[in-house]
């Protein structure tokens, strides 16, 4: 328990921002870290918990980083598109 805490307070450490797009990408280029330090992730094999096989309520860590992928790539999106509805083709400086 007291490892996961640990895991779960660090990362929040390391993405603390102002706004939801900001606290994305900090998350993203935090994984980004974390694989360059670790190895992929695809690449790392599970060792599996041999003590308690039945349990479920894990979340793998590729889950996670592709569901962070997907959201900071959303709001980005999004943000670029407003911009162009709000100015057009226009080139803002």
């Amino acid at each position: 328990m007291l490892q996961d805490c640990l895991q779960s307070g660090t990362l929040a450490m390391m993405t603390i921002a102002e706004d939801r797009k900001e606290t994305l990408a900090q998350m993203v280029e935090a994984f980004k870290f974390i694989e360059q330090q670790a190895g992929s992730v695809s690449a790392i094999t599970e060792a599996g918990n041999q003590m308690d096989e039945s349990r479920n309520d894990e979340i793998k860590i590729q889950d996670i980083m592709s569901s962070i992928r997907l959201l900071h790539r959303t709001i980005v999106k999004k943000d670029e598109k407003e911009k162009q509805m709000r100015y057009g083709n226009q080139k803002v400086f």
